[in-house]
């Protein structure tokens, strides 16, 4: 059977790292079994630079992040090209645009704590390109309550 393909923002990242006590980290930890993960270079590449920026003297963050990407398979897609972000940018703001198309492109759901990707023009547009886009919270309360 196939599993569902949830694509993660970098702020579930960014907070799975930061705790193990929050939803972000049991999505990934308890989780990982029953689902397919994905982030893409932007991702990637913006968890390290705010892990540098915010936390920089906490020095085993950013291993913890690699640990946390090997242990929960996390795959890493390329970034989505310029021409499919700049389509989205009448609905999100630009620095948002490579996740959400990446997470069209690849995924049924996108996992977020930012409220930016929680409007209604953009969850109705996703919704439409069969992208379901919740809180960490909110999709383990779907996990666990299926119907």
């Amino acid at each position: 059977m196939e599993k569902d393909k949830v694509f993660l923002d970098t702020s579930v990242l960014v907070t799975a790292v930061l705790s193990s006590a929050g939803g972000s980290f049991y999505i990934l930890n308890s989780l990982k079994y029953g689902f397919e993960f994905f982030i893409n270079e932007y991702v990637l590449e913006e968890a390290i630079r705010v892990l540098d920026d915010k936390f920089h003297q906490k020095e085993g963050y950013k291993n913890k992040l690699f640990l946390l990407i090997g242990l929960a398979s996390i795959k890493i897609v390329l970034n989505p090209p310029a021409k499919q972000v700049k389509k989205l940018t009448r609905i999100l703001n630009e620095k948002d645009c490579p996740i959400l198309a990446s997470a069209i492109k690849h995924c049924s759901y996108l996992i977020t704590l930012d409220n930016d990707f929680l409007s209604r023009e953009v969850t109705e547009f996703s919704l439409k390109k069969k992208l379901m886009i919740l809180k960490p919270k909110d999709f383990i309360q779907i996990v666990r309550n299926p119907n």
